[in-house]
């Protein structure tokens, strides 16, 4: 081939791309730093403060400059920032930050005695992905690294749990839309919220199926990829209810007993084990005329995204009762809000009456209370700032709930009915978290200038999904396909170059994340004149000029590039129909995974 005709496809393959300018002579840009010519880190620091020398400045939200003794004998050097990093601006400051201190510790030194700092000062790759630990890490790295841990998924029966990466891929943007994904509830930065883009073709998941998040609707309630086991969704709900309460700022359960309930608050904080409880005892001032104080005992657990999506359901700003609390109340979850605010009134001559503290509750919210409590048989009435049953209702209520009942809080039943339901510890046995759903937030940010057009994903084995930062996505397998055999996965490995890349016009990408394989339904948006070996080309890297293309473009001007029709290309023979063997195989002739 002629050069002048390599160089015409080449200029048309970056064409595609949607690279439209050309720079034969390097733009004027900061001030380079010169080897040796600033001599302490304070200087240095200040020198680096919005520096935008490379593209990693584009994504990031802070630059990560080390931290600790200037003058320590022992130095930690890490790669790049990750998430939390880029967040707070502090180096190791993740999961992995809190296991470097405890090694710092071991060693007998402190965290402020070491220098702590990355090669990198800037965060790239975007997209945060959950793994299987339950640490983030960017989608872009899982694809460059081929990561074939786990990553943390949503099963068919909405349950979180990880599953292995089989694929990784990576392509170009090709002038698709772009949109910003989050929840209404999802982790707070400064004056923003987490989120990750993609393109508009990207399925979601939410509580109706899969949506390509184009065509999500206001109010739409998406899987934020958060949740918690029913077994402690049920105890803080009840807890809730009760006289539990959700931190604004952190998204961390706290509630208080007495002394006298010590083992009760033990037996809550062990039901939430998950949320890793601490408790903690005080001494609080008395009412008038008792004692000066007395002990009680506080329970906090770690902050948590998932009890974030709870508080936005509880809280407007202040505590009420959910609408969504129609059809969920169940007994476990009223075992544990009678325990905290229930109690049985039994006087001499007279039958035991139950009643429930509510004072905290508005009268709309006692509708909503009353109307679950008739669902399930347990019709009461609202005076005083409390819930009564009546005689009848009091004894099926004590039944209901005996079973939940431990024996610290066996006395706020129905003395008969104490007697003769015993405890059940079965009924809190250790389950699997399930997924929550929240309200989505999306914004179209097509028309924002971009310097990356380059998109990642991942395929994931057997749940087709993964949890972001913006909630679950599809991965990039086409649905109905079976999953690769082991030694199918090993042989995509071994062949990373040509797995990575875009090699047909049906590629769906996550933002900074790609998805690849499009669901049949969905229209592709990939210029046709990008063509399969231009594709070819990518090879899994992201979209910029070769060094080799602006040496033969020398001459040329930005902007006025020619465009030459490419010769028309032989056609490829017709595929031939899928034998039984392949159908077996790969499902009724369908593309291979």
């Amino acid at each position: 081939m002629a050069p002048r005709d390599a160089l015409k496809i080449d200029l048309e393959f970056f064409r595609d791309l949607g690279i439209t300018d050309l720079y034969l002579d390097a733009p004027a840009g900061p001030a380079s730093l010169v080897p040796g010519s600033i001599s302490d880190l304070p200087s240095l620091q200040k020198f680096l403060a919005g520096c935008p020398r490379c593209k990693l400045s584009k994504h990031r939200t802070n630059i990560v400059f080390g931290q600790g003794n200037p003058g320590a004998d022992l130095m930690f050097v890490g790669e790049a920032p990750g998430h939390e990093e880029d967040l707070q601006g502090l180096a190791f400051v993740g999961k992995a930050g809190q296991l470097l201190t405890k090694i710092i510790e071991a060693m007998g030194r402190k965290r402020e005695d070491v220098y702590i700092c990355n090669v990198l000062k800037c965060l790239r790759y975007n997209a945060p992905v959950q793994l299987g630990d339950g640490s983030w890490e960017r989608i872009g790295r899982l694809v460059r690294r081929q990561f074939d841990g786990t990553v943390m998924s949503v099963d068919d029966a909405g349950r979180i749990v990880a599953r292995r990466v089989i694929g990784w891929h990576c392509s170009p943007l090709a002038g698709r839309r772009v949109f910003r994904l989050t929840y209404r509830s999802g982790k707070r930065v400064g004056s923003s919220q987490t989120a990750v883009q993609l393109t508009g073709d990207h399925p979601v998941l939410t509580d109706q199926g899969y949506v390509p998040v184009e065509r999500l609707e206001p109010g739409a309630r998406i899987a934020t990829g958060q949740g918690l086991s029913p077994l402690a969704r049920d105890v803080v709900w009840g807890t809730l209810l009760g006289d539990g309460n959700l931190d604004s700022d952190t998204a961390s359960l706290s509630f208080s007993h007495s002394a006298v309930q010590a083992d009760y608050a033990a037996f809550k904080s062990d039901l939430l084990g998950e949320l890793s409880p601490r408790s903690q005892r005080f001494a609080v001032a008395a009412v008038v005329g008792g004692p000066k104080s007395y002990p009680v005992i506080q329970v906090r657990t770690l902050a948590h995204r998932a009890l974030g999506v709870i508080r936005h359901e509880f809280y407007r700003p202040k505590k009420r009762v959910p609408p969504s609390l129609a059809g969920r109340l169940n007994d476990r979850i009223l075992a544990v809000w009678f325990m905290d605010d229930g109690y049985t009134r039994i006087r001499p001559t007279r039958r035991p009456l139950a009643e429930i503290a509510t004072c905290s509750f508005a009268p709309g919210d006692l509708e909503i209370l009353m109307r679950e409590l008739t669902r399930v048989g347990l019709p009461a009435k609202a005076m005083r700032g409390r819930l009564f049953f009546d005689v009848l209702t009091t004894r099926k209520l004590s039944e209901r709930i005996a079973p939940y009942v431990p024996p610290a809080m066996r006395y706020k039943l129905h003395p008969d009915v104490s007697v003769r339901v015993p405890y059940d510890p079965a009924r809190f046995g250790r389950e699997t978290p399930e997924v929550l759903y929240d309200e989505v937030e999306i914004e179209d940010i097509t028309l924002r200038a971009r310097h990356d057009v380059t998109f990642f994903c991942i395929d994931v084995e057997d749940t087709h999904n993964f949890v972001t930062a913006g909630g679950v996505v599809h991965n990039c397998r086409p649905p109905n396909n079976r999953n690769p055999e082991p030694d199918e996965v090993a042989a995509r490995r071994a062949g990373a170059p040509r797995d990575r890349r875009t090699d047909r016009p049906d590629a769906r990408t996550l933002g900074y994340g790609s998805r690849r394989a499009r669901h049949a339904h969905i229209p592709s948006r990939v210029p046709p004149a990008l063509s399969r070996a231009q594709e070819g080309r990518l090879g899994g890297h992201e979209a910029r000029p070769r060094l080799s293309c602006l040496r033969r473009a020398e001459g040329l001007r930005a902007g006025g590039l020619p465009v030459a029709t490419r010769p028309p290309q032989p056609k490829a023979p017709p595929a031939p129909s899928p034998t039984a063997e392949s159908r077996r195989r790969w499902g009724n002739g369908s593309r291979r995974p």
